[in-house]
């Protein structure tokens, strides 16, 4: 790990260019397992006609799986980026950043692997769908690890001081929000095992368009009125 000394002399925007590039890696691999998938599932259409309608609905839930996913490494990236902007705590972000791209890093692999158990289920009616259950569930274990990482830096930055209350009340935000999401990830994974990604993919559908609103149910944003210092 790199010296305390030496991060000092660092700031947080010198990591930009590290998660850009390594979330755009993520984002990449995503996708290129998508066209194998689909590939197998033509070929093995073409043994069995009546799976045509089957082979259909499987290419949507796919899509909607990508989409998903997609939006949501998207969304853990946009926190990531950021909370980097102006961090005060260089030691505890070098860690952090450190574990977040590790564990984004895990995704792709469980996404393909949900994407690979989905498949078998739709295209065979007496498939298990005992390994689709573990994997999609350790898919938004790896999403709820995320978020509660992000959560914890943004609480951790705020309580730091030097902090401008503009920038406070952004991680204030930050905070709020990333820990609503991982809220929402939890009841997910323990309560919709049976039902939403079985498939298709409700429960990961629901997680990504929940990104698109800044659901916050633990801070809401405090306005700094006039000669206040918050």
């Amino acid at each position: 790990m790199i010296p305390s000394r030496i991060i000092g002399k660092t700031t947080g925007d010198n990591w930009i260019g590290l998660i850009d590039a390594t979330y755009a890696i993520i984002l990449t691999l995503l996708v290129i397992e998508l066209p194998a998938i689909i590939l197998e599932s033509i070929k093995e259409v073409t043994t069995r006609v009546h799976s045509a309608i089957a082979l259909s609905y499987l290419i949507g839930v796919l899509i909607i799986g990508y989409f998903s996913v997609f939006t949501i490494v998207y969304d853990i990236w946009s926190y990531h980026k950021a909370l980097l902007f102006d961090a005060v705590k260089l030691r505890l972000f070098a860690l952090s950043t450190g574990w977040l791209l590790f564990v984004s890093s895990l995704i792709p692999p469980f996404y393909y692997l949900v994407n690979h158990y989905a498949a078998d289920v739709i295209l065979h009616a007496d498939a298990s769908k005992e390994y689709l259950i573990y994997s999609r569930t350790f898919l938004f274990f790896l999403v709820l690890v995320l978020y509660l990482l992000l959560a914890f830096l943004a609480k951790s930055e705020k309580r730091q001081q030097g902090q401008s209350p503009e920038r406070k009340d952004d991680l204030e935000i930050l905070y709020g929000t990333a820990l609503s999401k991982a809220a929402i990830t939890a009841v997910l994974m323990v309560t919709v095992d049976g039902i939403f990604y079985l498939p298709p993919p409700l429960g990961v559908l629901i997680l990504a368009l929940s990104t698109y609103f800044r659901i916050n149910f633990f801070t809401r944003q405090r306005r700094p009125s006039a000669g206040s210092g918050r």
